[in-house]
């Protein structure tokens, strides 16, 4: 096998970072089939990319013996039933995250995955940036230090506002079902701040108890658009981890703090040991330099890159699904949290109440949304507010 015949089940708005992905590893894959039952979606997903095969029901996808490796990007709902067909379809697989819209669905697609080891890989494609990579050589290495404690953050927006003279390039919404304990398996937590909790995990380790909040501030969805955590682990470190919906400009970022020496993003180490700091960077920087055009890097291109040589070399994929399941563990255990008010230990029972998700009943967002006044609130009215 020289070259991978790649299908990829849904073509909505990540669909975009998988296809200029595979155009970039154009050496090793090729894009051959897309399937979504939207056909003008699916038309201009054909038609920009110049995929020879499209399908409305992604068994055809399955089906065609030139596709190696099918990319799940559907709504989370659909990934234990894609997923799990795929595998057993003989494919190597590529999962969106997260892995699953809740921790038992999450737990079927990994029973099915142990029968076809080495085969699955979640989308977790920060994990691929610059300084990701180079905090975790730094760690591995020595030149953190014991690590023991660390800051998780991701603030983004509802909407891209509209853009040109008389808003010529309209607001951009998120899709509709954007929220919905049913589809998405939460809101910020899940679907945004799940990017930071894998990559909490994938730089401390393994988690033992999480204490959290969560609240609908602003957005008219059914779960929560804001939620902050703090995060025990095995080694004794500890770890915020907080974000919102509620931003007026996008930005993410981590503090990583170790007994030697930090590492952050936006990029910088420090250390009060100069000589070891400057010499810590220039090795890190010779091994991971900073992209030379980082305006345009995609970070599901070293991503699909590392996924892709796997499969061409007989290697098990990264981000195996007992990783992808780890963060959606951590994701449960913070609405756990946040719901019972009290601290929830890890590993989860699988009779705990927010195993199986969550629903708008059991949170009810929208409703919990109050109309501000125009008027800053006074202490007392804050207070007040925060009890009803």
């Amino acid at each position: 096998m020289t070259k991978l015949g790649i299908g990829i089940v849904g073509a909505g708005r990540i669909f975009g970072q998988h296809a200029s992905a595979c155009l970039e590893l154009a050496d090793r894959a090729q894009l051959i089939a897309v399937a979504d039952p939207d056909e003008p979606r699916r038309q201009k997903a054909t038609t920009q990319h110049f995929i020879p095969f499209a399908y409305s029901d992604y068994q055809r996808l399955l089906e065609n013996n030139q596709v190696d490796v099918v990319i799940v990007c559907t709504p989370p709902v659909m990934h234990e039933r894609i997923v799990v067909d795929a595998l057993e379809a003989g494919k190597f697989v590529v999962s969106e995250k997260p892995l699953a819209h809740t921790l038992r669905s999450a737990d079927n697609i990994l029973a099915t995955a142990e029968k076809h080891p080495g085969k699955l890989s979640t989308v977790h494609q920060f994990r691929y940036l610059p300084e990701v990579q180079r905090t975790c050589w730094l760690r591995d290495h020595g030149h953190l230090g014991r690590l023991m404690f660390g800051r998780f953050s991701r603030f983004a927006r509802w909407e891209k506002p509209a853009k040109g003279k008389d808003g010529a390039k309209p607001a951009k919404k998120r899709t509709a079902w954007w929220g919905e304990w049913a589809t998405a398996g939460g809101g910020m937590a899940m679907t945004q701040l799940i990017h930071e909790l894998d990559l909490m995990l994938h730089i401390f380790g393994r988690a033992t108890e999480v204490t959290a909040t969560m609240e609908t501030l602003r957005e008219p969805i059914e779960s929560e658009d804001t939620c902050a955590a703090t995060v025990r682990f095995a080694s004794g470190a500890l770890a915020c981890c907080y974000g919102t919906m509620a931003a007026q400009r996008p930005a993410h970022g981590f503090d990583v703090i170790g007994e030697r020496a930090s590492a952050h993003f936006p990029w910088s180490l420090e250390s009060m040991d100069q000589n070891g700091r400057e010499e810590s960077l220039r090795e890190v920087l010779e091994i991971y330099p900073d992209p030379s055009e980082p305006q345009k890097f995609n970070p599901h291109t070293p991503y699909l890159s590392a996924v892709f040589d796997a499969i061409l070399q007989g290697l098990p994929l990264p981000v195996a699904p007992e990783e992808a399941r780890a963060a959606v563990e951590i994701c449960t255990a913070i609405y756990a949290s946040a719901l019972s008010r009290q601290s929830i230990v890890l590993p989860l029972n699988q009779k705990g109440s927010c195993y199986g998700g969550l629903t708008a009943a059991d949170y009810n967002g929208g409703s919990r949304l109050k109309p501000m006044p125009n008027d800053q609130p006074t202490a007392g009215q804050m207070s007040a507010g925060a009890s009803s």
